[in-house]
């Protein structure tokens, strides 16, 4: 019982704010028997108190939501699967009881998270493709200088073209939160594949299923706000 009220307290929350806001406004709205000289007024009044609601709805939700969004990272905690449903089912209890809340804002920072996840969850052997390839590099100059090294500046500018190599984009987060970040990570990729190339003779080869797979993110990002599947959500699940 106790499980069952700490993974559903969030629908159980909403649907007393959503009973309280509907209650409270049709008691306004009855009071004195809607007098015709009063009848604006109260319009009035029961149009701004269910306002003033809604924005303490959409402020708890997105509180709600988000946190087991965060929490997610940890454990046992619910995965994206449990999150959409969560997000799903306050708004349709919301549309049920009449409030005409824009939630689409809260989607697309849910889909902030979303992309961010599926992205790191399928990027790691990219990651792993270029640092081998850095390995074989760092070979290549050690040949190509010996021990001792006796031209400093030439070891400096061959390492300063390895150092130009990335294996990882910067803050990817926030990369997430404003821009594509599969197409990003394809986008190093490329370079990293290119330059390897052009300045070492080093080739990388990449998981063919993995760069198909972010190309397949890459294009859900650009038709936001995500339609969410069965097949999107997996791909933010670790293989067992």
């Amino acid at each position: 019982m106790l499980k069952f009220l700490d993974e559903n307290w969030q629908r159980f929350l909403f649907a007393i704010i959503g009973l309280i806001m509907l209650t409270y406004s049709l008691d306004h709205l009855a009071k004195d028997d809607f007098e015709a000289e009063l009848w604006e007024d109260k319009q009035k009044e029961a149009a701004d108190l269910i306002e003033r609601l809604k924005s303490v709805v959409s402020i708890y939700t997105r509180e709600l939501i988000l946190g087991n969004v965060k929490r997610g990272r940890w454990g046992d905690s619910p995965g994206w699967k449990e999150n959409w449903t969560l997000f799903d089912e306050l708004v349709a209890q919301h549309s049920a009881l009449g409030q005409k809340i824009d939630f689409s804002d809260l989607k697309r920072e849910m889909d902030s998270y979303f992309i961010f996840d599926m992205c790191m969850n399928n990027h790691e052997g990219i990651q792993h493709a270029i640092l081998q390839a850095q390995t074989a590099a760092q070979a290549v100059i050690k040949n190509e200088f010996g021990s001792p090294i006796m031209d400093a500046s030439g070891y400096s500018k061959r390492n300063a073209q390895l150092t130009e190599i990335r294996d990882r984009v910067a803050d990817p987060f926030e990369v997430a939160k404003r821009d594509n970040l599969a197409e990003a990570i394809l986008k190093m990729a490329d370079e990293a594949k290119y330059k390897m190339k052009a300045y070492f003779e080093v080739e990388i080869a990449y998981d063919e299923k993995e760069i198909a797979r972010l190309q397949m993110i890459s294009a859900v990002y650009k038709k936001r706000l995500i339609e969410v599947t069965e097949a999107l959500i997996s791909l933010t699940e670790k293989a067992s």
